[in-house]
């Protein structure tokens, strides 16, 4: 086995490798495409990776389970901060909104007792006008009578 032999199995290892990153899964590295002759190990290496095979499988379907899970709890707290959050806006909508009622009675109130002293304030000023017109009436007539009273006493 000479140098060549060595550069060859890391570029079919390379090459095995190109297209996989990204994945949502867990990845495996494929075996190498090539054993080293003279080492005594790698068989020793594939029959400790075959025998870790289902403790590898197994070890993957935990992961993904608490990937996805952890997933979903994320999802799920966003979902309900969203939610907290939708709901302190109508809350904080609603506070806003019962505060511009209160306004709104209190302008009310008030213009309901602006109306009333106003009807005063036109019943008063209608009274004084009934008044006015009876004197001025009174004055009328009795201004009117005096000239016959001056005419019929000669002093």
């Amino acid at each position: 086995m000479g140098p060549g032999d060595f550069r060859r199995c890391r570029e079919r290892i390379s090459q095995g490798l190109q297209g996989l990153p990204g994945r949502a899964e867990l990845w495996f590295p494929p075996r190498p495409a090539c054993d080293f002759f003279g080492d005594g190990r790698s068989t020793d290496i594939q029959e400790e990776a075959l025998a870790a095979s289902p403790l590898l499988e197994d070890l993957r379907r935990r992961l993904t389970r608490a990937f996805q899970w952890a997933v979903q709890r994320a999802i799920s707290r966003r979902v309900q901060e969203a939610a907290a959050a939708a709901a302190a806006r109508e809350e904080q909508s609603w506070t806003g909104v019962e505060a511009t009622l209160a306004r709104l009675r209190a302008e009310l109130v008030e213009m309901h007792f602006q109306n009333h002293q106003l009807a005063r304030t036109l019943l008063d000023l209608n009274m004084k006008v009934q008044q006015l017109k009876k004197e001025y009436e009174l004055e009328i007539t009795s201004d009117s009578q005096s000239p016959k009273d001056d005419a019929a006493n000669p002093e």
